[in-house]
């Protein structure tokens, strides 16, 4: 791993969790592994330092109900048989999506033209940002945006990224949620940046008409970044003022309400009988829902282990076509836990398969189709 690399786990494990003010364990998480996401997007593989790996342990333990599956932190390589389609304006985002565990969810959202072209900009000392599109639901807001420096500054990284009411000045983001951002340098141009930020939203909230975006751009001198050494000092950074983007969500986003599908189908995992309770369907998210037995919720060596063995692939079948919805975490909750994917419902697919694997409990692979209860 570069110095590069080893400066942004650093600089986003801890300015975001100051700049955002997240106090629990959870959002520490997450801060962490926003870090270790970026290091991962910059184009080599990404090995745990132990010192971050001692900090995620030590959250854990303190969040308590939150669990952690390393499996199912690390980005996975988008898998479809379709090809992407024809993005329009927002072409040039198709590289930055197209190793993304969201790139799916993005594809399908363009696709169906379930998109807010914004394109706003704000600039300030010789750094500019430039809000593209947002693409929202009850669950999620996703933002593509582009940075650009004046004056030689060479751009690494749109290092922070918030979301505030624009009225209250309050955030609107839901701390304890999965959290994915990255980004990478427009073609042969190190003086633009093409980001994509995806926040949690809290469905049980209200969410505000009128929204600030608030960006900071981190760039280096000229000349800088083509050093193998730079980013081993933090002093190589230099930071833009925040700049500040209000905009008015499209209403359409709120129109298409989550779909809740009821199924209380059990099935075994390590001998253990654990109960599939719903499945949560929207534009850019699937979430599956499982709960435990009495005796099991307040076993914490089991639970985390099931947590760990939670089935992680999810296939839907659009056409001809099978797909599927990469996994993009997990977390635990009062009764279990929950599983997030990528989402296609937009496509309305004809079935959504969830796998669970052969093994002590099965004899062979066995396929719960979620549409089908």
């Amino acid at each position: 791993m570069s110095s590069q690399e080893e400066l942004a786990l650093l600089i986003d494990a801890e300015r975001i969790p100051q700049e955002q003010k997240m106090e629990s364990a959870a959002a520490q998480i997450y801060a962490i592994q926003a870090g270790l996401e970026l290091g991962k997007k910059r184009g080599k593989k990404l090995i745990f330092a132990k010192s971050a790996m001692a900090v995620l342990t030590a959250a854990v333990m303190v969040a308590g109900l939150l669990f952690f599956n390393p499996s199912q932190l690390l980005p996975q390589q988008a898998t479809t048989s379709n090809e992407f389609s024809d993005w329009g304006e927002l072409e040039s985002f198709k590289k930055v999506a197209s190793s993304d565990i969201d790139a799916l969810t993005l594809e399908s959202a363009i696709r169906n033209d379930y998109v807010q072209i914004v394109n706003k900009s704000t600039e300030k000392n010789g750094y500019k940002i430039t809000l593209n599109a947002v693409i929202a639901d009850e669950n999620k807001i996703i933002m593509l945006y582009t940075g650009t420096t004046s004056d030689g500054q060479e751009i690494y990284s749109v290092n922070s990224v918030w979301l505030t009411d624009a009225v209250s000045g309050q955030s609107i983001i839901d701390e304890n949620g999965y959290r994915n951002g990255m980004g990478s340098h427009a073609e042969d141009s190190i003086y633009t940046w093409l980001g994509k930020t995806i926040y949690p939203l809290d469905k049980n909230k209200a969410f505000p008409k009128e929204v600030v975006a608030n960006f900071q751009i981190a760039s280096v001198d000229p000349g800088m970044l083509a050093k193998p050494k730079t980013g081993t000092n933090l002093a190589d950074i230099r930071y833009s003022d925040r700049l500040k983007i209000n905009f008015t969500i499209d209403s359409k986003f709120w129109e298409q309400k989550t779909e809740t599908l009821v199924l209380n189908q059990p099935f075994m995992m390590d001998g253990h009988e654990v109960n599939l309770a719903q499945v949560e369907l929207s534009p850019l998210s699937i979430v599956v829902k499982y709960t435990l037995s009495e005796d099991l919720k307040t076993n914490w060596e089991i639970r985390n282990e099931l947590f760990g063995k939670t089935p992680s692939e999810l296939t839907s079948r659009v056409g001809k076509h099978e797909v599927e919805n990469n996994s993009i975490g997990g977390r635990g909750s009062e009764d279990g836990f929950k599983s997030y994917f990528s989402s296609n419902v937009l496509d309305h697919p004809k079935s959504i398969r969830l796998k669970l694997d052969a093994g002590s409990d099965r004899e062979n692979d066995e396929y719960i189709d979620i549409l089908k209860k």
